[in-house]
């Protein structure tokens, strides 16, 4: 039988999270205390799209390196393809999980050389899917400590919700603009940015004008100072 009390954020740490870093030294504490060396949790598109990591709101101590492939690799752009066998199961399941990653190969698995992924998915208030996959160097949980993991990450993301995602729509920016607002700040031109998401350069300038005038902006440098100081790309 589960205690309640074996789950580990249910005092002052958790009441006391109020930014990104301070949820994100959570969900890390979290992974490490059930023997996980990494996590990541980003939002779970309905659509097609790639699962974005650079979301201001995704949270993951996945290694610089595994950002540094060619297009089309796994991690490419710090997005997810939403055909990887991780994404497919948050798509299909409610439920904590184990997913095997010998017979469903991930580009995690290449990358982190775990061969299992723990999937926990978490839902909004408002409806929005999002998950949380921790693998890396740790041995299958049985079910009793996969529910208390379940358990703690539900804790946390509740209180992420209340005081950062529902937040979200202050901005008015939608993740496709959030995506290029980002682009932008690393410097990358409407071109550039046109071949990265498999856009027109025409489509992403009017993204461009949609964002600056939601932010009330006049300017690239602006719209990205402002993303930044409103804390929407980092």
């Amino acid at each position: 039988m589960l205690m309640l009390d074996a789950a580990i954020h249910l005092g002052p740490d958790l009441e006391l999270a109020v930014n990104r870093m301070d949820f994100f030294r959570l969900f890390k504490y979290v992974a490490s205390k059930y023997g996980c060396e990494y996590f990541g949790l980003a939002e779970i598109p309905v659509d097609d799209q790639p699962v974005n990591l650079q979301h201001s709101h995704a949270l993951h101590n996945f290694p610089e390196s595994w950002f540094d492939k060619p297009a089309g690799k796994s991690l490419a752009g710090k997005t997810l393809e939403c055909c990887d066998p991780v994404i497919g199961h948050f798509k299909r399941s409610t439920a904590p999980s184990v997913l095997d990653l010998r017979q469903d190969p991930s580009g995690l698995a290449e990358l982190s050389g775990s061969e299992a992924a723990i999937i926990i998915p978490l839902h909004t208030a408002n409806g929005k899917r999002y998950g949380l996959a921790m693998l890396g160097g740790m041995e299958q949980p049985k079910s009793e400590k996969l529910a208390l993991m379940a358990l703690d990450a539900s804790l946390i993301f509740q209180r992420y919700y209340e005081v950062i995602l529902s937040l979200d729509s202050v901005s008015g920016l939608n993740d496709r603009e959030i995506q290029i607002v980002s682009w932008t700040s690393e410097g990358k031109t409407s071109v550039e940015i046109a071949i990265i998401l498999g856009l027109s350069e025409h489509t992403i300038n009017s993204y461009i004008a949609t964002v600056m005038r939601k932010l009330h902006v006049v300017n690239r440098a602006q719209m990205v100072a402002s993303a930044l100081r409103s804390g929407l790309i980092s």
